[in-house]
């Protein structure tokens, strides 16, 4: 039998780990921020109204984000690997399905529906992975991960385009298909790590009954992810979410289109995605770098980058008249749109702690789920009674500068109210023997062992990962 030993935070096969995720956020970036090449694709291929077409492409980023609860509760159930599987799986299925189907309905419900709840969990635990394999390097790890995401859109965009005008408006759903299937492969990096464990074996000690928890994991989880929205700081930090992305999504969904619209050709609309991919991805990565540094205040960058974002698209009408006014809200747009996804997971942290990271973040991304779906097919019934895309944007504008400044109040809250949790805070480790039958459980059957002596078993994580010796003594073995 093989023998593995935990990863310890920051260490050995934590970047793996953060590779995986890179990749992983870059295939989620393609249809993340590359929907509006689908929607005309969708749009040419159906003939329908803009505003219910928009609902394939508004269902889709609204399920990846609602879906957020469901992969958190299978987070906490398996683990963020066996999640990344099942959510490939899922999400490849669903956009191969839809290239046969004959009519607009289905192709909301399977591309939509199907594809969105597949790219949820996906990109739930890309995400998640991250903070369980950092510690003092998460926000830069975090920043160099989702970066991917700007990279997917950069690179995937314009050949999702050419592979439209090469196979057809039906043939292109075959080609995402493949892409998304490659989710698996990066998944296959999520080993669990010491702090994945040990945050698995908590949430097991915390159980009265354990035989009604593995029976109604899910039910229980979605409701202790309600439950904790009480706390008035991450209720504040999820509807700051919730209207940037009623905002963000209005805009990566009908900013193509508005582009076709001025004149530009299709090649050159998707130019502009993937200019924008390009600036999405040196956005994240010097934000994570920036929120790095002990003077920087991650709540005061999550609120600078939504407050620049939200201006320049209150303003957008006044200068996207022209390709070059559209190229400059293309670099607006990606600089700052990912940047709190570079320090999300500290944020979440901060406000309930590494143990229900999963929880916080499945009920934060329920909310910009319910955004997502607004924010597009709200653009469209504008546009269809007699409105422009002009207005549309001006909506995006306000909503994204509400978001600005709900992020702002995070702090205000948060100094308020006790501390639900700390990411420093103890955790009693059981013996080996616990820790062999959990981690047996979370991978299958193949073991996980730790190699340090005894008397290290009932020291604290917190006294473990600060241990510079036995970071040495545990780092990873392959």
């Amino acid at each position: 039998m093989r023998e593995r030993r935990l990863s310890v935070a920051d260490t050995g096969w934590s970047w793996a780990v953060m590779a995986g995720s890179f990749g992983a956020h870059m295939v989620s970036g393609c249809f993340l921020y590359a929907v509006g090449v689908m929607h005309n694709a969708i749009l040419e291929r159906f003939q329908e109204d803009v505003g219910k077409t928009a609902w394939a492409a508004g269902l889709y980023l609204g399920m990846v984000s609602l879906t957020g609860i469901v992969a958190g509760a299978l987070i906490n159930r398996y683990s963020c690997r066996v999640t990344m599987f099942i959510g490939a799986i899922i999400m490849s299925s669903g956009f191969g399905i839809s290239a046969f189907v004959p009519s607009l309905d289905w192709v909301i419900f399977f591309f939509g529906g199907i594809g969105g709840l597949g790219g949820g969990l996906t990109y739930s635990a890309s995400v998640v992975v991250l903070g369980f394999n950092f510690q003092y390097k998460r926000n830069i790890a975090s920043g160099i991960a989702v970066s991917g995401c700007g990279v997917g859109t950069f690179v995937l965009a314009p050949a999702v385009e050419a592979a439209r005008e090469t196979y057809g408006n039906r043939g292109v759903f075959l080609i995402i298909s493949g892409i998304a299937l490659h989710q698996a492969l990066f998944g296959c990096l999520f080993f669990p790590s010491k702090l994945e464990s040990e945050r698995k074996q908590i949430r097991n000690q915390k159980s009265i009954d354990k035989k009604s928890e593995n029976r109604f994991v899910l039910l229980s989880t979605i409701c202790h992810s309600f439950a904790i929205l009480r706390k008035l700081s991450l209720l504040c930090f999820c509807m700051s979410m919730f209207f940037a992305c009623v905002g963000i999504y209005l805009v990566y969904v009908h900013f193509p289109r508005y582009a076709i619209e001025m004149g530009s050709t299709p090649l050159n609309a998707s130019i502009l995605m993937a200019i924008s991919g390009l600036c999405n991805c040196a956005g994240r990565v010097l934000a994570g770098m920036a929120a790095n540094s002990d003077s920087i205040d991650e709540n005061l960058m999550y609120f600078g980058c939504f407050g620049l974002l939200g201006l320049s698209t209150l303003l957008f009408p006044l200068y996207g008249l022209t390709y070059g006014g559209q190229l400059a809200f293309a670099v607006f747009l990606g600089l700052y749109s990912g940047c709190c996804y570079s320090i999300i997971n500290t944020l979440i942290i901060q406000l309930v702690g590494i143990e229900e990271l999963a929880t916080g973040f499945g009920i934060c991304m329920f909310l910009c789920g319910i955004g997502s779906i607004v924010g597009p097919p709200l653009a469209g019934a504008i546009v269809d009674n007699g409105g422009s895309y002009e207005n549309s944007f001006i909506l995006a504008g306000f909503c994204i500068t509400i978001a600005a400044i709900l992020g702002l109040m995070i702090a205000c809250f948060n100094k308020t109210e006790q501390p639900f949790a700390h990411d420093d805070q103890e955790i009693t480790i059981e013996t080996k023997d616990n820790l062999l039958r959990q981690c047996g459980n979370i991978t299958n059957g193949e073991s996980f062992i730790e190699s340090y002596s005894a008397n290290t078993d009932n020291r604290t994580s917190a006294a473990y990962l600060n241990s510079e010796e036995d970071e040495q003594v545990n780092g990873l073995l392959l």
